[in-house]
């Protein structure tokens, strides 16, 4: 079971960090249900709270200060120990999940940032992404190179690039060329799932424009014209797009 355990964890953590406040319980509940699932995680989180004290432990985390115009704030400083951390938030999420804690008035206590969606993703930067990672390290032995962080580091300073310039004109053409294959594509796909593996090959090299990022974009059009020079008069648009890409990357 070792690697689908990781599988798992990880994907209903990213879905979680990923995902609204208004599907928060479904999520959170998927996340206690993988760990329940995870023999070792199990094993690791019997062992920690048989020596942790939840309530004690939420205490020492819990910072509060006073601001100059006289209102008191607060955030929580998470346990620096891997398997404490792992356990705390495990016990945080069942408070959640079992309706004894409010997860908006608790994002709004102690992550704050003006509304509903920022505090949440302040909680998912400083809960739920460590929460995660602690999982993945409590997990790794299961599978030591799938979870090799040297590997990780080596495809993020692969992929990093500085960002390129690219005005508004040529995007604007870009994207006009984008729209002719789309209705050629309409027009002319097969099946619901070729529509679907076109708009999402579309939708990649849309946002790779955007970000500006000169490796995405590069492997985006290849996916995007791969797909795209599936369908019939297609091939001048692409080829169209490809010559303005020249001019920028």
């Amino acid at each position: 079971m070792g690697t689908q355990e990781i599988a798992d964890f990880t994907e209903s953590v990213n879905t979680l960090i990923e995902g609204k406040l208004i599907l928060i319980d479904k999520h959170v509940a998927q996340v206690l249900k993988c760990v329940a699932a995870s023999p070792t995680l199990c094993a690791v989180l019997s062992d920690t709270v048989k020596t942790m004290s939840y309530p004690t432990e939420f205490s020492r985390a819990r910072v509060t200060w006073t601001r100059s115009d006289g209102m008191v704030e607060c955030s929580l400083k998470l346990p620096q120990d891997r398997a404490r951390l792992f356990a705390f938030v495990v016990c945080l999420l069942t408070e959640v999940d079992s309706g004894r804690r409010n997860i908006l008035d608790f994002v709004k206590e102690y992550y704050n940032a003006g509304d509903n969606d920022g505090s949440y993703t302040r909680f998912a930067e400083e809960v739920l992404k460590p929460f995660k990672k602690a999982g993945e390290a409590l997990l790794s032995d299961l599978d030591p190179e799938g979870l090799n962080g040297q590997y990780v580091e080596q495809a993020e300073r692969f992929f990093k690039a500085e960002k390129i310039y690219i005005d508004s004109a040529a995007a604007t053409r870009i994207f006009a060329e984008m729209d002719a294959v789309r209705q050629c594509v309409a027009q002319s796909a097969p099946s619901q799932t070729a529509l679907y593996e076109y708009n999402t090959a579309s939708e990649y090299l849309v946002n790779a424009v955007y970000l500006k990022n000169p490796k995405i974009i590069s492997v985006s059009f290849l996916a995007y014209k791969y797909v795209a020079l599936k369908y019939t008069d297609t091939a001048r648009h692409v080829q169209s797009i490809a010559e303005i890409l020249s001019n920028v990357l």
